[in-house]
């Protein structure tokens, strides 16, 4: 797209938002209608049109035709209608002047004036009790004989304006939706048709409808998927650590195995041709003093052990494999004698 294209494809929207004059820009003015705009015949509506400060003048204009004008500055217009009948039908909407402009027209708000034919039908179809969350469905219906080109159908409800939702079809009934209702759709509801021919004049309202939501107020559709979306990844975020900690810790016992393997048993004191061991190991007795006994000398030596106390005082022998053993070849050249031994304890 060249770029003259462009700024004239801006130039157009910025133009259908806003009007160039003077003094700036004249922004798009609003229109509403009070009590609303579904009335009976021989109400009064007030079309309120809302502009900015320091405008002169709005008009009020009916399916594209002036019909009033009032002058103030104060930045908005109340235009009060009596409505007679079938001529008030229409779509209405307002502008304001300021400076040596009008400004663009405000979106058009289409009046419709019931009492001109049998009132239709409304009925839920899953009930007027319904919990919070639920799709509901109100269908309008006419029961009217012959056939009509095309009929248009409101739903409305107490306290609310303007039409719910409208639907334009060939035959006798209309299906509303109200999808995943909330406690504040409670409430009163009613629904009209008008005939696509004429001056499209609408029927007399329905029976009201009473609607009641029970339970609490539903949570946003979407909301709800975020909040799934959340729960599945902390779950899964929680099964990998939880897989993660037991993988560390089969790790951590296979390595502690292989070293334990790897430094092999604790090795035995050598012994002898006879069997008897050379030496005992005492490396962590809780004594303060060890008494070794030499026997074949016949003499005891005592050794500082440990710095701490024993409070048992526990005497420990040390057994002289030379002297066992020539004492032993001594012995075996001689006739045998009875031995005796005996295992000395010093307190």
């Amino acid at each position: 797209m060249s770029p003259i294209v462009a700024s004239l494809l801006c130039l157009g929207l910025c133009v259908g938002q806003k009007i160039p004059s003077p003094e700036g820009l004249l922004f798009r003015p609003s229109i509403r209608a009070v009590p609303g705009s579904v009335v009976p015949r021989g109400a009064e509506v007030k079309f309120s049109c809302q502009g900015p400060q320091g405008s002169k003048s709005f008009q009020l204009w009916k399916d594209g035709n002036f019909l009033l004008q009032i002058n103030t500055t104060r930045g908005e217009a109340d235009f009060h209608l009596l409505v007679k009948g079938a001529n008030a039908i229409g779509y209405y909407n307002c502008r304001y002047w300021q400076g040596p402009d009008w400004s663009e027209f405000s979106a058009p708000l289409q009046l419709v004036v019931i009492g001109f034919f049998s009132k239709p039908f409304l009925k839920v179809q899953s009930g007027t009790l319904v919990p919070a969350g639920e799709t509901v469905t109100l269908t309008c219906q006419i029961f009217l004989a012959g056939s009509f080109p095309k009929l248009t159908f409101f739903l409305l409800k107490a306290g609310v304006p303007d039409p719910l939702q409208f639907q334009s079809t060939k035959g006798k009934v209309a299906n509303f939706t109200l999808p995943y209702v909330k406690a504040e759709d409670a409430g009163n509801y009613s629904c009209i048709y008008s005939k696509e021919e004429g001056e499209r004049k609408a029927s007399d309202p329905s029976e009201v409808l009473r609607l009641e939501v029970t339970g609490e107020k539903n949570i946003d559709p979407q909301r709800k998927d975020s909040r799934t979306v959340i729960i599945v990844t902390v779950s899964c975020v929680s099964i990998f650590l939880l897989l993660l900690l037991l993988f560390l810790l089969v790790l951590f016992c296979h390595r502690h195995t292989q070293r334990k393997s790897s430094h092999g048993d604790t090795p035995r004191s050598p012994s002898d041709s006879t069997g008897v061991p050379q030496s005992v190991c005492l490396t962590s007795l809780p004594t303060e003093k060890i008494i070794y006994e030499d026997v074949s000398k016949g003499r005891q030596i005592e050794t500082q052990a440990s710095e701490s106390e024993d409070p048992h005082g526990v005497t420990y022998s040390q057994l002289n494999t030379a002297a066992l053993s020539e004492t032993q070849r001594i012995l075996s050249s001689t006739a045998p004698e009875p031995v005796i031994y005996s295992t000395v304890a010093l307190h």
